[in-house]
């Protein structure tokens, strides 16, 4: 799940589609358990995450690479809702995905392919 040396270490951990439904739905039933006083989940939720995995899927997984997800995932998500706010998209919760008009879709690509990107959805 990683990119190993020579002593058969990990430098980097590869999360796949399921590892991620399995911390996602972790971290969501620590949350409705009270395991998520402010911005961050206790230790014991990071815990349960890293068992998970291993035992799931057999890979060694650590506090570190939980943590590190959990930001990749928040600052996403912060994408998303940046996104979702902008004049002309919608939110499908169905399908849990952001939708919008051809011509919106089209406006923003040429934009953003031109390497301009809002400054309001980069903070």
């Amino acid at each position: 799940m990683g990119k190993g040396n020579k002593e058969g270490t990990s430098k980097q951990f590869r999360w796949t589609k399921q590892m991620e439904h399995v911390f996602l739905e972790i971290l969501v039933e620590e949350a409705q358990k009270g395991n998520k006083p402010s911005n961050t989940f206790k230790v014991v939720s990071i815990n349960r995450v890293v068992e998970a995995i291993f035992e799931r899927f057999h890979v060694q997984c650590n506090v570190k690479h939980v943590e590190n997800h959990l930001r990749i995932v928040k600052n996403q998500w912060q994408i998303i809702c940046k996104i979702r706010g902008e004049s002309g998209f919608g939110w499908d919760d169905n399908m849990k995905m952001i939708t919008c008009d051809r011509a919106t879709y089209d406006a923003a690509m040429m934009i953003w392919q031109q390497g301009v990107f809002p400054e309001h959805l980069l903070t």
